[in-house]
């Protein structure tokens, strides 16, 4: 899977201060990839250019709610009545209707008769937001912390001679806060 465009890995060298190597930046950009499919995933959708092509919804219910929104336009719609049997085209206003560009709603006159439909549409989505670039940026840099600091992954600050540690929120959290933040501010609710 190609990363769709979130950040870059000069993104992430910059918020981390400009010093990752070649190697670094390789592994950012892998990452950059994990934390794209992770954000969309946990937010219920997703930010793409360009067409989507047949994008699968299984035991689909009467509405149908499309990965990438906005929507530009609805290519086409097939529905599979069981494994094995050949996809039919749907028809628009008779099949299914488009009930909501802005949100990528679909809705199915008869959501029993599939057990998969794929839609190929364009999605209007323009730009990726700010703050879905910035917590894919700090998601990978979080992510980096064994790797960046092998000795000191984890802890905040030591002192001596009474040797004193403050472990840091990166120990024992997968996910900053500032991400998790932006997560249920985009999350979308389920549907159906």
């Amino acid at each position: 899977m190609a990363a769709k465009g979130y950040c870059t890995s000069t993104d992430v060298d910059n918020f981390l201060g400009g010093t990752l190597t070649a190697s670094q930046l390789t592994q950012a950009d892998a990452l950059i990839e994990r934390a794209e499919a992770y954000l969309d995933g946990e937010i219920g959708r997703g930010w793409l250019e360009g067409a989507q092509t047949q994008e699968a919804h299984y035991t689909p219910a009467e509405l149908l709610l499309l990965d990438y929104f906005p929507v530009a336009s609805v290519t086409a719609v097939y529905g599979r009545n069981g494994i094995g049997q050949t996809e039919t085209t749907l028809v628009d206003g008779e099949d299914y209707e488009v009930q909501d560009l802005a949100a990528g709603i679909i809705r199915l006159v008869y959501p029993q008769s599939y057990d998969r439909i794929r839609v190929t549409y364009v999605p209007d989505t323009a730009t990726v937001p700010a703050d879905i670039k910035q917590a894919t940026i700090d998601l990978v840099a979080a992510w980096m912390q064994p790797t960046l600091r092998p000795g000191m992954y984890g802890v905040d600050s030591y002192s001596l001679p009474d040797l004193t540690v403050r472990f840091s929120r990166a120990h024992y959290q997968s996910v900053p806060p500032t991400v998790r933040d932006v997560i249920a501010r985009y999350r979308v609710p389920e549907i159906g």
